[in-house]
């Protein structure tokens, strides 16, 4: 996706999905508690949640307080992952776990011998959380 003005489009929708997805009633943080943790207004965070262009420091302060994940579905288009550059120990047991429970998902999505449009965007988030906690794991190098 060489084209700015299309790169542009995707990291929006994609800026409104991970919004929809992580931040609100149900999600990983409300609105509300973003804007007290960052120091974000919440004014500002609608407008990012609408798809108003964000930039690189707005990012960065979001990643201080939402899941590695959520982060990758804005920087993925790009074809890049934030990975934090604090050593962890890796936690072997969850990584198995997010495996596992991936390979059911798929399993159970595939038994009719159809993905539908809500199986498959169950399984891309199923996704995106094992790939920034495997991205972790290759960074330890």
């Amino acid at each position: 996706m060489a084209d700015h003005a299309a790169m542009q489009r995707e990291v929006a929708e994609r800026q409104r999905a991970m919004f929809a997805s992580f931040v609100g009633k149900g999600c990983h943080t409300t609105r509300a508690a973003l804007s007290a943790a960052s120091k974000v207004p919440e004014s500002t965070l609608r407008e990012w949640a609408a798809g108003a262009s964000m930039g690189i420091a707005g990012l960065l302060t979001l990643r201080r307080h939402l899941p590695a994940a959520a982060i990758n579905m804005l920087t993925e288009p790009g074809d890049a992952r934030l990975v934090s550059i604090e050593q962890a120990d890796t936690n072997w047991d969850a990584i198995a776990a997010g495996a596992a429970g991936l390979t059911f998902e798929i399993c159970e999505a595939r038994k009719d011998g159809n993905v539908d449009h809500v199986e498959k965007a169950r399984l891309k988030h199923r996704v995106r959380g094992l790939v920034a906690e495997l991205s972790d794991v290759i960074a330890e190098d």
